[in-house]
């Protein structure tokens, strides 16, 4: 319990510092130019908050456990089964959230087409955001609790830095699903790739002018929408079920490690 209390507090501090960065660095963005939003100065100012996000998690973790938990990018995280099987469920994920998605106000963010919104939605973006939180907040929430509390706490935190209210539920889903590959693989090369699926899905719809589609209404009318959501529903309720039960699994394995390691050391 006390573990857990200590990281949600973690995560406060988190978020503070993320909206006080993010605060900061749109006020001097602002100021160079003259008082005026454009895309490109949205993009500084979350990549610069993303980099400030960066080295607070890294001294935060530093800071608390006297050490920085090295990033593993080992050529495990490269496995094609592995990122086919996480396209096809962030799919599925897309297409089960459609109801929601058209419940709740529309994605306010307005990118420019171009190379310059290419390489920062569906490159850079999740470079910083694995680093940050699978690479650092999970390992940082991993010292105090398990890979399964670890891995929802993580993706709170990648839920709530997205802002607009459809996004934050669609980050958390997914934040839950590149943490389990995260740790499945040992490396942070798999949810990076999965990551850079899933933005250049959404890039690709805003390019071919489908911004305010979901990939369900993309099967049209009739009976293929319906058959398309029941098939995403149960691809999603069978991959949480496994999604949990390796989690589980993974702290039952820490747990028979550490008296192991006690009876060496004596």
């Amino acid at each position: 319990m006390r573990g857990f209390v200590k990281n949600i507090l973690l995560l406060a501090i988190f978020i503070v510092l993320f909206c006080l960065s993010q605060l900061a660095v749109g006020i001097v963005a602002l100021k160079l130019n003259g008082g005026v939003v454009t895309d490109f100065s949205y993009m500084c100012v979350y990549f610069f908050s993303m980099l400030v996000c960066y080295l607070v998690a890294s001294f935060i973790e530093r800071q608390t456990f006297g050490r920085i938990t090295p990033i593993d990018n080992s050529k495990r995280g490269f496995n094609p089964v592995t990122i086919l099987t996480g396209v096809i469920l962030l799919v599925a994920i897309s297409i089960a959230l459609t109801p929601l998605a058209e419940m709740l106000p529309a994605d306010s963010r307005s990118f420019p087409e171009g190379t310059f919104t290419l390489i920062s939605i569906v490159i850079l973006a999740p470079i910083f955001e694995e680093m940050i939180f699978r690479g650092r907040l999970y390992n940082i929430f991993h010292h105090n609790g398990s890979p399964l509390t670890s891995a929802s706490l993580s993706a709170l935190a990648f839920g709530i830095v997205h802002l607009e209210p459809i996004v934050i539920i669609e980050a958390l889903i997914v934040g839950v699903v590149f943490s389990y590959f995260y740790i499945v693989r040992r490396s942070i090369i798999a949810p990076i790739i999965l990551h850079m699926c899933n933005n250049a899905l959404a890039y690709a719809l805003l390019v071919l002018s489908y911004r305010d589609e979901s990939l369900l209404n993309l099967f049209g009318e009739g009976l293929a929408p319906t058959i398309a959501y029941i098939v995403s529903v149960l691809i999603i309720i069978l991959s949480a079920v496994i999604i949990i039960r390796r989690l589980l699994i993974e702290r039952r394995n820490e747990r028979r490690v550490v008296p192991d390691e006690e009876e060496i050391d004596e």
